[in-house]
């Protein structure tokens, strides 16, 4: 029987049940996001610590499992967030973006730098509109889209304690708001050097991709 004090259910009573239950499952989902056993360790510990420190009030078992979960989550997001803004303050975009090659001719090197800088542009105003997302489309972005082996909307959901539909909402939100970003963008830059990038915003995303219904349905 579960301990219940004046102010509900300890957390404490419960929160080895629900790791030993659910744990290896939180664990891979901050993996996938990470991809450092040690950076998810940490995510872990600190989630843990989160709910310990809470002052919120926990009827049930249930009520522990979904606010570990999302603090699981969002203390992911947040280390993923870190490492990003250190890597891209560290490393000049140019470095990973202009080919390299002695043999190349100057013409084809002329070309390839002006292709180089396209790509700097483009990416400085998708990392813009990404900015300037509500912070709750681009996590959800970010969950089901950006990053690397990133699993279903689902999955993604039920990892961050988030409703199927609430978080495919979101998503296809955040899509929206980053193509009219791009569409005015690249708009008021003259003639687009980027073929398709220019139309109208409102097209639609194809039925296959990650932010649909697809195979997370």
């Amino acid at each position: 029987m579960r301990t219940r004090t004046s102010k509900g259910l300890d957390p404490r009573d419960v929160l080895a049940a629900l790791m030993t239950d659910h744990g290896e499952k939180w664990r891979r989902f901050v993996l996938k996001m990470l991809h450092n056993p040690a950076d998810a360790h940490d995510v872990m510990q600190e989630a843990v610590r989160r709910v310990l420190s809470t002052e919120r009030c926990f009827e049930t078992e249930d009520d522990v499992r979904m606010y570990l979960a999302r603090a699981i989550g969002n203390t992911a997001i947040e280390f993923y967030h870190h490492r990003t803004r250190e890597r891209i303050r560290r490393v000049p975009l140019w470095e990973n973006l202009v080919a390299s090659g002695d043999s190349v001719n100057p013409e084809e090197q002329m070309v390839q730098r002006e292709r180089a800088e396209r790509r700097t542009e483009l990416l400085r105003v998708v990392r813009e509109g990404l900015t300037r997302l509500p912070a709750k489309q681009y996590e959800a972005l970010r969950m089901t889209m950006l990053d690397p082996g990133t699993v279903s909307i689902r999955e993604a959901g039920a990892g961050n304690g988030i409703p199927y539909s609430t978080l495919r909402h979101r998503t296809m939100q955040g899509i929206h708001r980053l193509r009219l970003h791009l569409h005015r963008s690249l708009r008021a830059a003259g003639p687009a050097p980027w073929p398709g990038l220019a139309h109208s915003p409102d097209v639609s995303i194809h039925s296959g991709g990650p932010g649909s219904g697809g195979s997370a349905a």
